[in-house]
């Protein structure tokens, strides 16, 4: 006599199969009550009830549980199964199967694994040295990363050393929009969205399930042997371990293997494992990121603000900082500095908030007294900013690029190599926009013009190393002086430098 048999896609003691002839009905849940007793805390007391009628028919029903049914991968309140269809009680699958009473027998065996979630592991297992080694030192080194670029290629070199794959990913949850995106891939260029991953249903099954995912075998699974990115990439297998951070998930590590090799079922502890290091490493990393983000944009309210006090010098201190961050990218000696010199280059001027308006937007010649008020902004600004620590590296740019080579510039007449190196970039960005910036007293020069006068203090007013770079990139800050696009071309400098 035919019956229905659901059992678990992920086999375990705790499990039972759930076997149904015609007419019978049973309840599921974690209860005693239940006539099958599933040991899941994601399931109710009393979960679902599954019924097979007189004509065949079998149906499903919730029973008011909290986490529901899902009937490959819908969530139903009643529905009709048959056989190949996939029934998730909370976060435990079942797979619906036709059986012959005859060939059943007291401890038949479940029907074979395609989809494995975090499986049992045999106590007597061999523990992999390397995998706990890879293990342990990710604990110790993630949580020491604050760039979160960085840390992403870093897990993701964690990751090929326990599970070898031949591609692998991370997913990141976008905060505004709730897509994943893929923010760091192996190799480069091997995905470019979500949907272009051979197993994008494992990738939000398994962030569903709060699981592990591993997919031994592709095409022995009716969900994933059709799809065409899997056909057209060869991928045999597939894992995939969701990011759960103290809010929720926040992303997913996928990693497959093409042609013949499967990941081994083992692997599923020692992923879990990894995925709860590094959930807890990008979780930090993604605040300190989201806080720069927004630290960034305090930065260039304070220096719109600045600047919007004499519309002539309406937008000095992002063309300085833009500048400043071209010389610097050239010079090739200052890639960690990036960020400093951004933020210098945005608050340099900030002191000019203690200058009076008579003084900063007088339309003639200054005087002695006037000259001293406006000189007085660099000290200003310092002794603003000194008492915030993480502008600490930005300070001597601040209060220095006012010095000039021969020792001649204000405050404190440093000369040469006293004078700090950032402080010496910015000096030539500054007085290149000064020149080309419309003043009260006088038009703004051409950007050739500025040039040769820049040339010609070379080893008086500024650092010959740094004349020599302006030289390369002449053209660069032309065009981002005066090129249709220049405002566009310097706002998407300031986003992708660093």
């Amino acid at each position: 006599m035919p019956v229905l048999r659901l059992a678990p896609v992920t086999p375990a003691p705790h499990l039972p199969v759930i076997d149904l002839k015609l007419g019978l009905s049973k309840t599921v849940g974690r209860g005693r009550q239940a006539d099958v007793m599933v040991d899941d805390p994601s399931l109710s007391r009393l979960h679902a009830r599954v019924s097979l009628d007189d004509s065949g028919q079998l149906a499903i029903d919730d029973l008011g549980s909290t986490n529901g049914i899902f009937v490959n991968g819908t969530e139903q309140l009643s529905a009709f199964l048959t056989p190949g269809d996939v029934v998730r009680f909370g976060r435990v699958e079942y797979v619906v199967s036709a059986e012959e009473t005859e060939r059943l027998a007291p401890d038949a065996p479940a029907v074979s694994q395609t989809v494995l979630r975090r499986v049992a592991m045999d106590s007597a297992l061999k523990v992999d040295r390397l995998v706990l080694e890879a293990l342990l030192a990710t604990s110790r080194e993630m949580m020491a990363f604050e760039d979160l670029p960085a840390l992403l290629e870093r897990v993701l070199d964690r990751l090929a050393s326990i599970v070898k794959p031949d591609r692998a990913a991370i997913l990141l949850i976008d905060s505004q929009t709730g897509a994943l995106i893929p923010r760091a891939v192996r190799p480069s260029g091997a995905y470019s969205s979500v949907s272009e991953f051979a197993s994008s249903t494992v990738v939000h099954q398994a962030l569903e399930a709060r699981d592990v995912f591993i997919v031994h075998d592709i095409r022995m699974d009716p969900r994933l042997q059709q799809a065409a990115s899997v056909l057209l990439a060869g991928v045999r297998s597939v894992i995939c371990v969701p990011l759960l951070g103290r809010s929720g998930a926040i992303g997913a590590l996928y990693a497959d293997k093409l042609g013949v090799e499967q990941f081994a079922p083992e692997l599923a502890e020692y992923a879990a494992a990894f995925g709860g290091h590094a959930a807890a490493a990008l979780e930090t990393a993604q605040l300190y990121d989201d806080r720069q983000r927004h630290f960034r944009a305090t930065l260039e309210a304070f220096a719109k603000a600045i600047d919007a006090r004499d519309h002539y010098t309406s937008g000095h201190s992002e063309r300085v900082t833009a500048y400043s961050l071209v010389l610097a990218r050239k010079s090739g000696q200052y890639a960690a500095d990036f960020e400093t010199i951004r933020r210098a280059g945005m608050l340099h001027d900030i002191g000019k908030v203690g200058v009076p308006d008579a003084v900063l937007l007088k339309e003639g010649a200054l005087d002695a007294r006037e000259r001293t008020l406006i000189e007085a902004h660099v000290t200003i600004g310092y002794q603003m900013l000194e008492p915030l620590p993480f502008l600490g590296a930005s300070l001597p740019a601040v209060r220095g690029h006012h010095e000039r080579w021969d020792g001649a510039g204000y405050p404190d007449r440093l000369a040469g190599t006293d004078i700090h190196p950032h402080a010496r970039l910015m000096a030539v960005a500054d007085t290149y926009d000064a020149m080309t910036s419309r003043r009260p007293y006088r038009d703004a020069l051409s950007a050739g013009e500025a040039a040769r006068r820049l040339r010609v203090d070379s080893g008086a007013q500024f650092d010959p190393a740094m004349i020599e770079l302006f030289d390369q990139v002449e053209q660069e800050f032309a065009a981002l002086h005066e090129d249709r696009d220049a405002a566009a071309m310097r706002a998407e400098l300031l986003r992708s430098v660093g």
